[in-house]
């Protein structure tokens, strides 16, 4: 790894040093990045994202860290926000993005707009970059069923214009690899600003019940087997309101796991192995993860900077 002047990303985004991830994650679990970027703009975006490459400076993507499992240990190497990307422009019927957007930020401004098709999305957290790589949504719907036109970094630095039908997206997969969002256009419907608000509500009614949003989670644990409910295969072997550590299996949807205080990055890997292996010992399926899990990082030999 080559060793660089912090100085010559200045130009690019502020620089952290060792930022807690615990504070930017939603199970408030994760040691320190060892460097922490929020870059204004996507062009900085695209540029940071090249010259770290360049400078052979490992960097992980972290949007609102809304599914994302931190190390305890933290992270070597470069950890860049999306926070900071957060422009939203209308064009006609549809909405060009940033990708530090926030989700709530996307309902909220589509319903005073009248625009419809991410109803869906209201009560869900996370950054509009990290739903497209995961394809975030429901069992039925996904947010790239309205995107028209999205705008990628790829690796050597170049920028390309994707169309899905060029993505083929699957589900809870945005099939990106190695790409990354630096803006993207969605695609929706003109509506009476009250039905798309009404719809909006009737799916927030719906997730209050079932859905433990109030605390900290990191959303789904486990993606739904074809034709089948994760939540409901971990509750039928008996793990709903169980415990490992500091974390448990939601007593309100158990497909869900629930930070209960001080767990650990250790415990919720601990508590996923267990559910997986119980699972399939006495259901007989495989449960495929669905919380991007960063690896604990390796002893340091070298300085990035």
């Amino acid at each position: 790894m080559s060793t660089v002047s912090p100085d010559a990303y200045a130009d690019l985004s502020p620089m952290r040093l060792q930022v807690p991830l615990a504070e930017w994650t939603t199970l408030r679990i994760g040691g320190p990045a060892e460097y922490f970027f929020q870059p204004p703009k996507p062009e900085q975006f695209a540029d940071l994202l090249t010259r770290l490459e360049m400078d052979e400076v490992p960097f992980r993507l972290l949007g609102a860290g809304a599914n994302v499992l931190a190390p305890d240990g933290g992270v070597l190497g470069a950890v860049i926000q999306s926070g900071g990307l957060r422009r939203m422009f209308r064009e006609e019927n549809c909405l060009r993005l940033w990708p530090g957007v926030t989700l709530p930020q996307l309902v909220r401004s589509a319903t005073e707009l009248g625009l419809s098709g991410v109803e869906k999305l209201i009560g869900v957290p996370g950054h509009i970059g990290g739903a497209l790589a995961m394809n975030a949504g429901s069992s039925d719907w996904g947010i790239w069923q309205q995107v028209k036109e999205v705008t990628l970094w790829l690796p050597g630095g170049e920028l390309v214009a994707k169309t899905p039908q060029q993505i083929q997206p699957g589900y809870r997969n945005g099939n990106l690899g190695e790409a990354v969002v630096l803006e993207v256009l969605l695609e929706l419907e003109v509506k009476p600003k009250a039905d798309v608000k009404k719809e909006q509500e009737a799916y927030l009614r719906k997730k209050n019940v079932s859905q433990p949003v109030t605390l900290s989670t990191a959303g789904c644990a486990f993606r739904n087997p074809q034709g089948g409910s994760a939540g409901q295969l971990i509750e039928s072997v008996g793990l709903k309101g169980w415990q490992c550590g500091g974390i448990q299996v939601s007593p309100l949807h158990a497909n869900f796991l629930v930070n209960t205080g001080g767990a650990t990055a250790a415990d919720v890997r601990l508590a996923m192995a267990h559910i997986q292996k119980t699972v399939l010992d006495q259901a007989g399926v495989a449960l495929q993860t669905e919380l991007v899990i960063w690896p604990e990082p390796l002893p340091k030999t070298e300085s990035s900077f």
